[in-house]
């Protein structure tokens, strides 16, 4: 792009330039485009072929760079009014080619600058077969393109909003229709011309599979089976637990399946042939049985006395030993293979030993890939299952999204020995789906992290039955909407005359008589023109384009919609009825004038025919458009063109926003002192002076529009600026004035005696709570166990809870009257709330599922409604999982949210900086204020996928058949496994070379336990756990699915450089004010450009430090200069997430872009980002006790120190109650741990995969330390288990007598009081790894949450050199060549 457009802007200012000519045509083009017929150029710069690829460029009259491009934010129109330029990529791209070719700004301004009036044009540019059309109106450049249907797109960003009704659009198209008919009659005159197109087959809903009825899984699951448990067997709550399992299958799954098939195959051969007596020779059957003895010698079948008996007691973790006694019970395994049978066999149980414990261990199966269902069939034996049949079933019902009585025909047509009946498959189904474990990083996006700015919320019709026992539990605070009246939150305070002006800009109805009054009264007030009052400054707006009379000059209630001869009511004046608004009248106020006409006397009868006469009720006729008003308020065609759609569109949405709605949260996210300066500028200084202070708005697009548009008249006519000015200031200064409004209600004596306690919960949790607080208030609760989904019926795996939920009593009172009816009318937020969107309420069923989607398209969590759905209900989700709220809340009624929140917990949303905004398509039908509107509020949405939730949504639909039958329980568990497996097809698609290719056909089996899986929950004596045994690494994506004999889909990364040219970061990664380039010193001469580090000299530069004993200090929390902040975000910008960083680290892991890209904001770090600094720390730690063999000074400044990898504690406890030192007895010793001479053991923990922790085990000291960022909790099981490490360690190494002489039992505990604490949701990682930096070098940790951003890039320069020996690892890093925006003159 920089080499196209430099090539182009040399052209523009007359200067030579070439162009590289290659085989293939560039994608990237820049051209100059322009009207023959005036001076008006711009550039029109070519990144794709599609329309967010194309971008228009050009100077403005006052110097301002200018752009029109999809991504765009800001309002060109808006910046022409004053001297500033656009900040995107593309002015940042064209500044940079001006400073690199050296040509001064005033001469590419003096070039490509347009006039002061330009004229209109449109010019035609063909991309192949997409025609665009380049259109400059009102000095603002843009493209429009056509759909073959003829429908329009505008890309320029102050024309969103209008949907194909801008003037861009209005000039383009009757170019483009001209167009059309050529193509027409070209393709009549040439007919080998035409092109036959077949019809498209008709779109299949879900699944290509066949489906049954939507009604056929009714009652299933209360059907009685086939199966069930013997009168002999113990009582289910006295059974062992189930033992978990992965999500997706695993390696050694895999292995064990093909076992399990390969075996029932073979015996199903042998005795086929040994029950065909009368055909089958003796040798044949000798021949298949040594076959079958010689697979089971090279472990490629199970030996027919094979009894598979648990080894661990699931619900304690005790190991089973030799005196517990087996008992061997006949069971029946059904397999995956298609035509082998059923295998007979005997499975074993036992009865724990446990003080605590004494259940029966009932076999389960999770270590041999099998599954038991603990029911017995007919003939009394056990059901077991491999998993792989298992899998097929849930892929079924969850991925084909398909009712379990389809899913049983499938299978007993598939599988020869599958023969279960549907109700006996659900219990099978869900039984097995509960077992399975859901990491916290499947519902975590890696490009928003735990704390994204925008979410989506949105309720789906996905029910279930709605049982009365079924009572979700959670514990809310009492916060409910406070009464704070529309008036006050208005510029015009009278509800009528804010209906009256609503009416006049949407419709054409006729004006009631007090609406004529009202607005007769209103308009009066501009020839008092008191400049103190606000509502007169509003009526000079309204009136300047609605101006008040009729053409003949008549004013008042004779020229109203009042019929002729007819007069006000008795006693009163047209003046004195607008004085007393909502006053009685003798006659009906409200009622719109009475009319003689045919129209009016057509009625509905009982049928809902329309008649002429009649007692039927009156016809409801086809409303006139806004543009067809005569009389009172008819818009202002004369000075306004009825034909100059442009201002009318900004005029109607910028007084309808202003003043026909409520203005509160107008400013909300934006600089209020900035906006408060700029609305003194126009009513108090001279013409022009404002122009300079137009950024404060930028953001709010009903206003730039507006502004925009008659920035000259503003200048021209003092009364319409001062009262534009006086309008806004009131709507600035009214969020002062409801802050003050809301602590007044919140702490009124009447609202605390009733139990509402919304001003202690704003003060108590406004800032950034952890779970830690939340936890200190749960313990004061009743207890229960919030955190089961199948007791609260929610899910939200990667976020915790962080602050109380909320609840509306007075509310909740309303909608008990809804139960049980189809639908009813929307709760009313308030007398400003103009918004009647109604929530469906079905009898006998739950009302569906809150949705919270970030704009990647992953669920972070959902919750299951009970009642019906409630703006406040999706406000305290938002509340009780974001310690830093959303910067953009969107929702299909955010009018409504915005004003439950505004009554109810408004100082935090303010704290917080939060805008409620609707999404997209839920924008269409919505005629609510403005501003709600997404694309008046481009630099919040611009790029932002707001209808997110409905594509989550069009995928989930499918399941609705299946889960609409279902038990709350039971719906929970399949709703969370459909969400994980929805999340991880997505995820895959974000991690790959092309996101946006389809992956549909790639297994995520393999990036399941590569990227999102910590650990294999069959533990360490799986296969997939061999890697990690022996160097303490995953294996990665790639190497699983070459074990597992499938595809690598490598091919599309071939498409995209891995270590080659990396593209040029955009303004968001180094800074709008500043374009980079990226080099490699080492590779600069050659012209290459990599990201590969110099090893060569990294190590030169660790060699010399290494020897400079001052060097060796901790990270360092200075913050990066400008050029190397450049260099790390330079590493991950714009480059596939796949490519690769670091290769063959210390650790021997290779860091990707992907890995890079979590230490951006604060998003989690995995196990390869942590191990590979264990890797550097206990590097450093080698030469340092190096070191101090000749200097023995040195030891008393740095302990001698070894830190563990993350899957260390994972293997030593690896289920509950299971403490394994013999799968980590090797770990140590083989790694250079030397228990005798160690001076500090270091042993990062990772807590309920969902935190991290560091364990210190300070032998010098002789103590144990416990440090956690956050929470603080948990402490004494994680030492405990630390404490018999070392014990067990140092009787392994040193022998029992020093182990005893230790006296490793009596060491002390200390907890980390007074260390740096985390306020963020995602940053532990970074905490536990300069904690243990500066442990290992015995410095005190002197780092705290302020620092983290720097301690992440220092952490990503720390990483890209491998080394932490370098004093500065930054001075490292790719070079990074800053061209300044400072274009010389």
């Amino acid at each position: 792009m920089m080499e196209a457009l430099s090539a182009c802007v040399r052209r523009a200012c007359g200067l030579p330039s070439s162009t590289p000519i290659g085989r293939r045509a560039s994608t990237v083009s820049a051209v100059m485009v322009g009207d023959p017929e005036s001076r008006s150029r711009a550039i029109l710069l070519r990144v794709g072929s599609g329309k967010s690829d194309v971008a228009v460029l050009w100077t403005s009259h006052r110097g301002g760079i200018l752009c029109s491009c999809f991504a765009g934010t800001q309002n060109a129109l808006f910046l022409s009014a004053s001297s500033r330029s656009c900040v995107c990529k593309h002015t940042t791209a064209l500044r940079a080619c001006l400073t690199r070719d050296g040509i001064p700004l005033s001469k590419f301004w003096h070039r490509m600058h347009l006039g002061a009036a330009p004229a209109n044009f449109v010019c035609r540019q063909q991309y192949g077969p997409m025609r665009f059309w380049v259109v400059l109106y009102r000095s603002v450049f843009s493209l429009v393109s056509f759909t073959a249907g003829n429908v329009a797109t505008c890309i320029a960003p102050s024309c969103r909003r209008f949907r194909a009704r801008c003037g861009h659009v209005v000039l383009a198209r009757p170019y483009n229709a001209e167009r059309r008919a050529m193509d027409a009659s070209d393709a009549a005159k040439d007919p080998a011309a035409k092109i036959i197109k077949t019809k498209p087959p008709a779109p299949v809903d879900g699944s290509s599979v066949p489906r049954g009825p939507a009604d056929e899984d009714f009652g299933i699951e209360s059907e009685p089976g086939d199966t069930d448990r013997a009168g002999s067997d113990a009582a289910e709550a006295t059974v062992a637990a189930r033992v978990r399992r992965n999500l997706l299958p695993c390696l050694g799954e895999f292995k064990s399946g093909d076992m399990w098939a390969r075996t029932a195959d073979w015996r199903g051969i042998f005795a086929g042939r040994c029950s065909n007596v009368g055909g089958t020779r003796a040798c044949d059957v000798d021949v298949i049985s040594s076959s079958m003895h010689r697979f089971v010698e090279l472990g490629l079948m199970y030996p027919p006395t094979f009894v598979p008996v648990e080894r661990y007691c699931g619900s304690c973790g005790r190991l089973r030993e030799e005196r517990h006694t087996i008992i061997k019970e006949p069971a029946v395994l059904h397999t995956h293979h298609p035509s082998a049978p059923a295998i007979e066999m005997l499975v074993g149980r036992w009865v724990c030993d446990g003080e605590d414990c004494k259940r029966h261990v009932e076999y389960d199966g999770s270590s041999d890939g099998l599954f038991n269902l603990r029911r017995r069939d007919k003939q009394r034996r056990w059901l077991v299952f491999t998993r792989a049949l298992l899998d097929k079933l849930y892929s079924y019902i969850i991925t084909a999204r398909t009712t379990y009585t389809a899913a049983t025909r499938h299978l007993t047509s598939d599988i020869f020995s599958f023969a279960l009946r549907r109700q006996d498959v659900v219990k099978l189904g869900t039984a097995m789906l509960r077992t399975l474990v859901i990491p916290a990083e499947a519902a975590c996006c890696p490009v928003c992290g735990p704390n994204p700015e925008f979410v989506v919320i949105d309720g789906q019709a996905l029910v279930c039955t709605d049982p009365d026992d079924a009572n979700p539990a959670r514990y809310e605070e009492e916060v409910p909407v406070l009464d704070i009246a529309a008036s006050v939150l208005c510029v015009v305070q009278s509800a009528q005359l804010r209906a009256a002006i609503s009416k006049v800009l949407h419709s054409a109805a006729a004006l009631t008589v007090l609406q004529t009054l009202l607005l007769d009264s209103w308009h009066k007030t501009i020839a008092v023109n008191d400049r103190a009052c606000v509502e007169t400054a509003a009526a000079r707006l309204f009136f300047r384009f609605f101006p008040f009379g009729t053409k003949d000059g008549r004013t008042g209630a004779e020229a109203s919609g009042t019929p002729t001869g007819q007069a006000p009511p008795a006693g009163k004046s047209a003046s004195s009825a607008a004085s007393t608004v909502g006053g009685a009248t003798e006659a009906d106020p409200e009622a719109p004038a009475a009319s003689t006409s045919l129209e009016a006397k057509l009625r509905k009868d009982d049928d809902g025919n329309i008649t002429l006469g009649g007692k039927g009720t009156p016809a409801k006729l086809p409303s006139d458009s806004w543009r067809d008003r005569v009389g009172h308020c008819s818009p202002d065609f004369e000075n306004y063109p009825k034909r100059d759609d442009g201002a009318w569109l900004h005029v109607r949405t910028f007084l309808q926003a202003l003043l026909g709605e409520t203005v509160t949260g107008m400013f909300q996210g934006h600089d209020e002192a900035a906006a408060r300066l700029l609305a003194n500028s126009l009513r108090l200084q001279s013409a022009g002076m404002w122009r300079d202070l137009t950024e404060a708005v930028d953001g709010i697009g009903f206003l730039t529009n507006f502004v925009g548009w008659f920035a000259k008249e503003i200048d021209e006519d003092a009364h319409f600026r001062y009262a534009l000015g006086a309008t806004l200031l009131r709507a600035v200064e009214m969020e002062e004035d409801v802050d003050k409004l809301f602590a007044a209600a919140a702490n009124k004596k009447e609202a605390l005696d009733r139990g509402w306690v919304n001003a202690d919960y704003c003060r108590k949790w406004g800032g950034r709570p952890t779970p830690a607080d939340y936890a200190a208030w749960r313990a004061t609760k009743p207890a229960g166990d919030l955190d089961n989904p199948l007791l609260s019926f929610e899910s939200f795996p990667g976020l915790e809870r962080v602050r109380p939920g909320i609840k509306d009593s007075e509310a909740l009172k309303r909608r008990v009257g809804y139960k049980g009816k189809d639908k009813h009318a929307a709760d009313v937020e308030g007398d400003g709330d103009a918004c009647n969107k109604a929530f469906s309420v079905k009898c006998g069923s739950t009302q569906g599922v809150f949705n919270v989607v970030c704009p990647h398209v992953i669920t972070l969590g959902f919750r299951c409604l009970f009642r019906a759905e409630s703006v406040g209900e999706a406000l305290s989700i938002v509340l009780e999982r974001f310690p830093q709220l959303p910067k953009v809340i969107f929702y299909d009624v955010a009018c409504k949210l915005d004003k439950n929140a505004l009554r109810s917990v408004r100082p935090i949303l303010r704290d917080h900086n939060v805008r409620c905004i609707l999404d997209r398509p839920h924008s269409i039908t919505h005629t609510c204020s403005p501003i709600y509107m997404p694309d008046e509020s481009l630099g919040a949405t611009a790029g932002v996928a707001t209808q997110a939730a409905e594509v989550s949504h069009s995928i989930a639909v499918a399941n609705r058949t299946s889960l609409a039958y279902m038990k709350p329980a039971t719906y929970m568990t399949h709703k969370m496994v459909q969400v994980a497996m929805m999340n991880i097809r997505k995820l895959q698609r974000l991690s790959s070379a092309n996101p946006k290719a389809e992956n549909d056909h790639i297994p995520l089996a393999p990036f399941f336990h590569s990227q999102l899986s910590r650990r294999c929950e069959r533990g360490s004596s799986c296969l997939c756990q061999a890697s990690i045994a022996d160097d303490g690494r995953r294996e990665t994506e790639q190497t699983l699915a070459v074990k597992l004999g499938q595809p690598t889909h490598s091919a599309e990364a071939d498409i995209l450089p891995e270590l080659g040219a990396l593209p040029t970061p955009s303004a968001d990664a180094v800074g709008v004010d500043a374009a980079a380039v990226v080099t490699n010193d080492a590779d600069g001469a050659a012209g290459g450009s990599t990201l590969l580090p110099d090893d060569a000299a990294v190590a030169a530069v660790a060699m010399r430090c290494s020897s400079d004993k001052p060097l060796w200090s901790s990270i360092s929390t200075l913050p990066l200069c400008g050029e190397h902040v450049a260099a790390v975000n330079a590493l991950v910008t714009d480059r596939p997430p796949s490519a690769h960083v670091r290769r063959g680290n210390k650790a021997k892991i290779t860091l990707t872009v992907a890995d890079f890209r979590l230490l951006v904001g604060e998003r989690w770090l995995n196990d390869e980002l942590m191990n590979s600094c264990v890797a550097l720390l206990n590097h450093r730690a080698k030469l340092l006790c190096s070191t101090s063999v000749g200097n023995p000074g040195e030891r008393a400044s740095c302990p001698r120190t070894y830190m563990f990898n993350t899957f260390f504690f994972s293997r030593l406890l690896e289920r509950a109650g299971c403490y394994d030192y013999n799968g980590v007895r090797t770990w140590g010793w083989k790694n250079g741990l030397d228990i005798g001479s160690i001076d500090r053991v270091i042993i990062p923990v990772n807590v309920g995969n969902l935190h991290w922790v560091l364990v210190v085990i300070d032998v010098q000291a002789r103590q144990f330390q416990y440090y956690d960022s956050m929470h603080g909790v948990g402490a004494a099981h994680v030492l405990a288990t630390a404490r018999r490490w070392l014990s067990d360690e140092v009787a392994a190494r040193l022998g029992k007598d020093v182990a005893r002489a230790w006296e490793i039992e009596v060491w002390e505990g200390e907890m980390d009081l007074g260390l740096p604490r985390q306020s963020d949701g995602g940053s532990c990682g970074v905490f536990v790894l300069a904690a243990a930096d500066c442990f290992s070098l015995g410095a005190p940790l002197c780092f705290g949450q302020e620092d983290i951003p720097v301690l992440r890039q220092r952490l990503s320069a720390v990483l890209y050199v491998d080394s932490l020996v370098i004093a500065d690892a930054c001075s490292l890093l790719p070079t990074v060549h800053e061209s300044s925006t400072a274009v010389k003159e």
